[in-house]
């Protein structure tokens, strides 16, 4: 069972989502809050696989509760979903930490399925905030300075496997795809598999892919 915690400073929002979490027999909401602050105290509280957070609210925003979050070593996956799109917003929030972003307007099913996602490894971005956060990354070094091992190993933190998946996958250690992905995110200067997998849809195509 996922175990989901949801935050937005509207009740009639917390309460929806909470609904949506019931209907679905592999997730549940174990607690809202309606700040960052309370946020950072429930994730310490009850220990969720990920929260559900929106980033515009009173008090503590949801970016500010991000970089809480990430200064303080707690690496719950943070699926944001807000009501704006903006690139800078969204550039904001990956920066802070996010594992991925969506828009208030997503159908239900696919909220379910991007919560799922960011538990998985996955990264998953409405097409909006996809287009924004292209926008806002250009300029990072051009995808030859990687390795033929290394377009591998990002192409696959695109297509949203962990680590573990990645190692089976391509026959190399769980520590060996570690490296690797270090390695990538400083030579295409990012900080995590979000930035990453955005790097990999602007740069990476088919024909700059080994053995394609």
């Amino acid at each position: 069972m996922i175990r989901v915690l949801v935050v937005d400073d509207h009740e009639v929002v917390r309460l929806g989502l909470a609904h949506l979490l019931g209907t679905a027999p592999d997730l549940v909401c174990v607690g809202t809050a309606a700040d960052g602050a309370a946020a950072v105290e429930q994730v310490d509280r009850l220990d969720p696989d990920v929260v559900l957070m929106d980033l515009s609210m009173p008090g503590t925003d949801g970016v500010s509760a991000l970089r809480t979050l990430r200064r303080t070593g707690r690496d719950v996956p943070v699926l944001v979903l807000s009501s704006f799109s903006d690139t800078d917003l969204v550039l904001e929030a990956v920066r802070a930490g996010a594992n991925g972003y969506l828009v208030k307007d997503t159908p239900g099913e696919d909220i379910l399925g991007a919560v799922r996602a960011v538990v998985a490894g996955g990264a998953p971005l409405d097409p909006t905030a996809a287009r924004s956060l292209l926008t806002g990354m250009r300029g990072h070094p051009a995808a030859d300075t990687l390795t033929d091992r290394e377009r591998e190993v990002l192409e696959l933190v695109r297509q949203g496997h962990p680590n573990k998946s990645i190692a089976r996958r391509l026959r190399i250690s769980e520590r060996t795809v570690k490296a690797h992905v270090t390695h990538v995110f400083q030579r295409i200067g990012v900080s995590d598999r979000t930035q990453a997998a955005l790097w990999a849809e602007r740069h990476l195509h088919p024909g700059s892919l080994p053995g394609r």
